[in-house]
Formats: structure tokens, sequence, C-alpha cells
């Protein structure tokens, strides 16, 4: 590519984490490869405990695609340490991830760097989309409270607003790891990370926040791509439930250092809304002698002391 087409379009580093998924991983793969944007990099993060992804990767698509780079972890990371291996390990520019069982549609990276390199778009530090969800075999799911959308049409938004939404109704409305696209260098803590706590359900919603902290979100109304949803995932976890409870917990108390939840309804709002996740959190681990319970008990106190500061 020559020097000026590099500078009108700056390198995307599309980080692809992967585990013991060769057949969803191969599909997400097509995608990034069938990306219109002209400068990508592709990266693949591949923690699995067998050589099936090594073997796909290196018979079928490192010999003719000279943009991807197969990174073999030599001991099992976990999910969010190998996103944070490819974070370090991408060269590019601006940032998507592609989770191994997710989808792009072509014109995904297009579309979204249309909006950050647009002269008049400088402020924006994320842009999201509409995503559609499928299932294990790639069909059509109706829509729902997963995926609602941020606006009917396309639009800039005030980060600080859309990040006031998503702790007041404690919803991601921005999406997976999969959906959004944002700069590097605006990511000034490790992904998954805020305010020095590592995240270990909403890895992501503590990045958005962190990005949505720093400038303008660009939400585009038409699906981008697509969030599969199967009995494999995290989401199905027993487990990452609480997970998710405290991670909410910690994510409402701390967005308010970071420029969030200023006014004394929104704060009280986030508040009262993360208390209503622990009670169902409490209703449903009630027979439990594992020690959940101390954990949904600490962040009811947690919640408490804030609340009563109002």
């Amino acid at each position: 590519m020559k020097e000026n087409n590099k500078e009108r379009y700056p390198l995307v580093s599309i980080l692809i984490p992967t585990y013991n998924r060769p057949h969803y991983f191969e599909l997400a793969l097509t995608s990034a490869l069938q990306q219109t944007y002209p400068n990508i990099e592709i990266l693949v993060g591949d923690d699995s405990s067998n050589e099936d992804t090594v073997n796909l990767v290196q018979s079928k698509y490192l010999s003719t695609h000279s943009n991807i780079t197969l990174i073999r972890n030599q001991r099992t990371l976990g999910l969010l340490d190998n996103n944070l291996s490819l974070f370090e390990k991408a060269n590019g520019e601006y940032i998507n991830y592609l989770m191994d069982d997710d989808l792009f549609y072509p014109e995904k990276i297009e579309k979204m760097m249309a909006y950050l390199l647009n002269d008049h778009n400088e402020e924006i530090s994320l842009v999201t989309s509409y995503r559609n969800l499928i299932n294990e075999n790639g069909i059509s799911l109706p829509e729902g409270q997963l995926n609602q959308k941020i606006s009917e049409t396309d639009t800039i938004a005030s980060g600080i607003e859309i990040g006031n939404q998503i702790l007041m109704n404690c919803h991601n409305y921005i999406g997976e790891p999969t959906t959004p696209l944002f700069r590097k260098k605006d990511l000034t803590e490790p992904f998954g990370t805020l305010r020095g706590r590592r995240y270990t359900f909403s890895v992501d919603m503590a990045s958005w926040i962190l990005l949505l902290s720093r400038g303008n979100i660009a939400y585009i109304s038409e699906p981008l791509s697509c969030f599969r949803l199967h009995r494999d995932q995290q989401l199905q976890s027993y487990m990452k439930q609480v997970d998710g409870i405290e991670d909410l917990t910690h994510l409402v108390v701390t967005a308010k250092q970071y420029g969030f939840l200023q006014q004394k309804e929104e704060w009280e709002q986030a508040l009262i809304e993360a208390l209503n996740w622990i009670k169902k959190g409490f209703h449903y681990y009630r027979k439990d002698k594992t020690g959940i319970t101390n954990r949904l008990f600490q962040c009811q106190e947690l919640v408490h002391i804030e609340l009563s500061s109002l």
C-alpha cells in the first residue's frame, strides 16, 4: 500500500482471541477477511488446549493472507489475558475485537472508520452499532432486551450521557467486545480494568465506560456485526452471573469518579438499580453454601454506604 493510502486509511487491528472453537473461529476469521476497509491486520491469539486452530490457520490461510498473524500461546492465558496480549501486540492505530464465535458484516470497519476519519468528528472516542443476534447455527434470533438500540437513526451523542444511561439502567447498550471500534491510544487503562480493578465478567463495560469518559460516541443504527448466543459461552455460566453482579456494583460506584452520574437523581437511580440486581442474586442463590452470598452481602454493603451519603 502506498504511503498516501496509509495516511488516508490508517491501520486497523482486528483482534481474535480463540479457544477450542475451530468451526466458529473460521467463520469469524472469514468475516474479518471479507472487510471492505483496505488496511487491516488480523491478530489471532490461540489459547486452545489442542492444535486444531493452529493447523487450520497454517494450512489454509497464512500462505495466502499476509495480514494474518497467528500467536500460539505457550500456556493457557484465559480470555482476559488473551485479550490483553493481543492488544499489546497490535500495530494498528485503531482496534476492533472479534470474539471467535461472532461475525462481522463486510462493511463494518469501513463504515465505522468513516466517523473517526472525519475531521469534524475529532471528539469521538468510540464507534458502535446495532448488532444482530444469532444462535449456534447462525440463524437470526428475534430482537430483544439484549440488543436494544441507542437510537433509531445514526447519531453522535455525548459519551457521558450514554454512559449515564448504561449505569442507570445497568444495561450494556454499547455491545459486546465485537461491536465497537476505538483508537488504541484512548484506552489508557488495560482492557477490562477500571481504576485499577480488573473486571471478570463486565470486562467490556469497564472499558466502554473509560472510553465514553474521553469523548463522544458515534452510533450506527444498522447491524454491522452478529453476536452469537450458545450454551458454551460465559453468559450462560452459573458462577459468572455472580461475577457480573459484583462487577456491576463496582462499575456503578467507580464510574462517578470518571465524570458520570453527577446529578443526585442519576446517582440514586444507578445505585438502586445495582441494588435490585443484588437482591435478584440473593433470591437466585438463597440456598447456596459456597460463599456466594457473602460476596453479595459485600456488594449490598457497598451500595448502602453510597446511598446513605445522599
